[in-house]
């Protein structure tokens, strides 16, 4: 691996803000797994079919189902290229909880996929169409560096989508009779939270442990804005776009970042 661009001189910075160890995290997800199962029996079993969807909202969503699965499958791959180069043994521990909840959320977004019925060669393709986060993700997962993969995937990306875009997708879905999609939304609510919460953590202690990590985050920061500017599709989603920049500054601004200049 090339040398990292900044480091964590002192990893006593750093500490996981939810306080888990194996056996908290393991009781809390069973707790979150029963919660998910009592809720998803709760679907008319035409809508989990989606044989109660209006046909021509499965062709539109498609879109939305594969910037909801991609991501979750790329975030197993480069959170565990983080935990492999983990500089200390907290910031390890953290990014398997995170590992554990990716593949859990992968799961729960094919499960959409398959019960659609949309064919699995369809997937890919409307991802990687222009105005998705595929630019993003595929940037993501060419890194090595763990420092650099939680900035912009948790801190920047998490950060900016926030729990409130996931309320958006739940109850959006929901009108439109996507029941399953809108239960699998809200079940990853305070997975996302917790993702967001320890990178932030990791980002406060890097510049409080050197004021001149900023100026890297700044570009971390502006490089992965950069790549997501395409989403907002010139215009179209101009409300998500100014909700997504407005989440993620709430977090970047007190920690001394600067709006990225999109022009």
């Amino acid at each position: 691996m090339a040398h990292a661009p900044i480091v964590l001189n002192d990893p006593g910075r750093f500490k996981d803000p939810a306080n888990l160890t194996w056996e908290r995290y393991i009781a809390l997800q069973t707790r979150e797994r029963e919660r998910y199962l009592t809720e998803r029996a709760t679907i008319p079993q035409g809508a989990l079919d989606f044989t109660t969807v209006n046909p021509r909202y499965l062709e539109r969503a498609i879109e939305q189902f594969a910037n909801n699965y991609f991501p979750e499958q790329s975030a197993t791959r480069y959170i565990a290229t983080a935990a492999a180069n983990a500089p200390f043994e907290e910031l390890k521990t953290c990014c398997l909880f995170q590992l554990a909840d990716e593949q859990r959320h992968l799961e729960m977004d094919r499960e959409v996929f398959e019960r659609a019925g949309i064919p699995e060669r369809d997937w890919l393709p409307a991802w990687e169409q222009p105005g998705t986060t595929c630019r993003f993700f595929r940037h993501v997962l060419e890194l090595e560096d763990p420092i650099e993969i939680i900035v912009k995937a948790n801190f920047v990306a998490e950060g900016a989508a926030g729990p409130g875009t996931f309320a958006v997708l739940a109850d959006g879905a929901e009108a439109r009779g996507d029941i399953l999609s809108a239960v699998n939304h809200r079940a990853r609510v305070r997975d996302e939270t917790r993702h967001i919460s320890y990178a932030r953590a990791l980002v406060k202690a890097l510049v409080e442990d050197d004021p001149g990590n900023l100026a890297v985050i700044q570009r971390w920061q502006d490089e992965s804005l950069r790549l997501f500017v395409e989403v907002a599709k010139g215009g179209t989603r101009r409300e998500w776009w100014e909700g997504f920049l407005g989440s993620y500054y709430k977090i970047a601004l007190p920690l001394g970042l600067r709006p990225t200049s999109l022009s």
